[in-house]
């Protein structure tokens, strides 16, 4: 069993100030284990719009340090450890979001990762086994050099890229998933450093053949063109499902979708 709940679809500077679209990461609930996913500004707020109980949560995954996927990290941590008094859970990282990088200071208070059961640092290549689930940290070229993407496998394979320009051996990480979560900044072949647009995850969806495409993380210019259009033109390309994310979207990956469908929202 492997459920998702998208707590935000946006992502970057803009959308992320104006909340035009929310920037609350991901829930995944795979085999047992309830996975928080890049908690950035409002998570908290967004998990109970989208009736998530955020204490629920075993383990917290950070990709890097950039305030739109782990500003709320720290309030997650308190909720789920009832204000620290009761130590739980497991917090999954990269180096800049743990530990900090050059001027960089780390996105988690020192006060909450003491609460933790069990910190991981991971760097690209590191995999580290949570109760059922193998989680593998994949490379990125991002404007954090820290920055991870991760490879959650269990009963279902869920490959998310995270942040970062898409590079010709990206595909070797990312391979026959169940679903591929693509972070999506531009739309079509509009170009911003260290970012995918459109044409990228294109590119990027042909070369690993998922089974499900999401695409999330939205900057404005795609948020004014339209993700759902912009989904279309990547399942018509490529002939894969491919779902444009949406705030509050839920998926069970034991169902079958297709991209003319409107999903299930709420």
């Amino acid at each position: 069993m492997a459920k998702l709940v998208f707590l935000g679809s946006g992502g970057g500077r803009y959308a992320m100030a104006t909340q035009s679209r929310a920037t609350g990461g991901f829930r995944v609930d795979m085999d047992g284990v309830n996975i928080h996913v890049d908690p950035g500004p409002g998570a908290l707020v967004r998990a109970k719009e989208y009736g998530v109980n955020i204490r629920n949560t075993d383990v917290i995954m950070l990709s890097h340090v950039h305030l739109d996927h782990s500003n709320d990290c720290n309030a997650v941590i308190d909720a789920m450890t009832e204000g620290t008094k009761n130590p739980k859970g497991i917090l999954v990282g990269s180096v800049s979001a743990v530990r900090g990088y050059e001027n960089d200071s780390p996105a988690v208070l020192k006060m909450y990762l003491k609460t933790l059961e069990n910190v991981v640092v991971m760097k690209a290549g590191d995999s580290t086994n949570l109760k059922n689930i193998t989680v593998k940290a994949t490379p990125t070229r991002h404007t954090d050099p820290t920055c991870i993407g991760f490879r959650i496998e269990g009963s279902k394979t869920i490959s998310y890229t995270s942040d970062g320009e898409y590079f010709p051996e990206l595909n070797k990480y990312h391979q026959k998933a169940d679903l591929l979560i693509i972070n999506m900044l531009r739309p079509d072949n509009d170009k911003w450093p260290m970012h995918m647009n459109l044409e990228n995850a294109i590119t990027l969806i042909k070369e690993t053949e998922p089974k499900l495409c999401v695409l999330q993380h939205f900057g404005m210019k795609v948020i004014e063109r339209d993700p759902d259009k912009q989904a279309l033109k990547a399942a018509k390309e490529t002939g894969v499902d491919v779902i444009a994310a949406a705030d509050g979207m839920k998926l069970d990956l034991d169902k079958n979708y297709t991209p003319l469908s409107k999903y299930i929202r709420k």
